[in-house]
């Protein structure tokens, strides 16, 4: 059953493969005894797609629930079970930085028998391919699927800051569209895209013209530059929201800030329920982490 969802799921019998670290003909002789237990086709295959057919279809429906309700007992069983082993947590350079690592002390104190393994990177894992446990990623939703869960943890947004002294010398813009006049610290992705300043204020947006003075794909070096007087930045609330408090930075049309954005756990379905993956989500989400900025509703 696990392997056929994952076949749909993934939309090709090698993603099957690896998402069941099985070799591809296994999981096609997997296909075959199934097709040939059931009497009935469940995949039309070409060259260049799989195509399922109603009986495929209706036997995949049929497995998401067993599948669910498997992992529903699994999750009953291990709910009285204690967080012990390794888990391996993988996340970006600043969010783990500020948010995952001043939680893991509360946590190994909690469960002395739970070893954490953080990897700190910005590159997207293949959680599968590499053994990674959770990952914690901030930005859209995955794409719905069996195979994986993802757990919101919290909301957060971008928000416009500067330096005291850079906003004296240069002066406040008023609007958005003022924006285009001043120097910028620009966020890049690590591929090398340029994040767009998406400014939202109700039901108004604005996408202003950004000029780069400096580019980097470190948000935090952002901040310190930012910190520097070096101009205006776009970065997460969470990661400034300190510096804001003291004083030492300030919102730039602070009525304007980033549509929402959430941070999620994403894990493998087969680990729902699991007690060490569950005593790290809770270890992040009861703290609220990271607190957002307020956005206002758009309905």
């Amino acid at each position: 059953m696990t392997t056929f969802v994952r076949v749909i799921d993934g939309g090709s019998l090698s993603a099957a493969a690896r998402a069941q670290r099985l070799s591809l003909p296994a999981v096609s002789r997997q296909l075959r005894a199934l097709e040939a237990e059931l009497g009935a086709a469940l995949l039309v295959r070409s060259t260049r797609r799989l195509r399922v057919t109603d009986a495929g279809q209706r036997w995949y429906e049929h497995c998401v629930r067993v599948l669910r309700d498997i992992d529903d007992g699994r999750e009953a069983v291990r709910s009285t079970q204690s967080a012990r082993g390794t888990l391996v947590v993988s996340t970006s350079l600043t969010y783990g930085a500020l948010v995952v690592i001043p939680r893991l002390r509360r946590l190994a104190e909690e469960h002395p028998q739970l070893v954490v393994d953080l990897r700190l990177e910005d590159q997207l894992v293949d959680l599968v391919g590499e053994g990674v446990d959770v990952a914690v990623r901030a930005g859209s939703p995955p794409p719905d699927s069996t195979a994986y869960i993802a757990q919101p943890l919290a909301t957060m947004a971008r928000v416009l800051v500067a330096a005291p002294k850079w906003l004296r010398k240069n002066g406040t813009p008023r609007t958005p569209l003022e924006l285009a006049r001043f120097d910028h610290l620009v966020q890049v992705t690590p591929a090398g895209s340029v994040v767009r300043w998406r400014l939202l204020r109700e039901r108004e947006e604005e996408t202003p013209d950004v000029r780069a003075r400096i580019r980097s794909n470190a948000p935090l070096a952002l901040r310190d530059l930012a910190l520097d007087g070096a101009g205006i930045a776009y970065l997460p609330d969470w990661l400034v929201e300190t510096e804001i408090a003291q004083g030492r930075l300030r919102r730039v049309l602070p009525e304007w800030s980033s549509p929402p954005i959430t941070a999620y756990a994403i894990y493998r379905a087969e680990l729902r329920g699991a007690p060490r993956v569950q005593a790290f989500v809770n270890a992040l989400a009861r703290d609220g982490a990271p607190r957002a900025t307020k956005i206002e509703s758009r309905s």
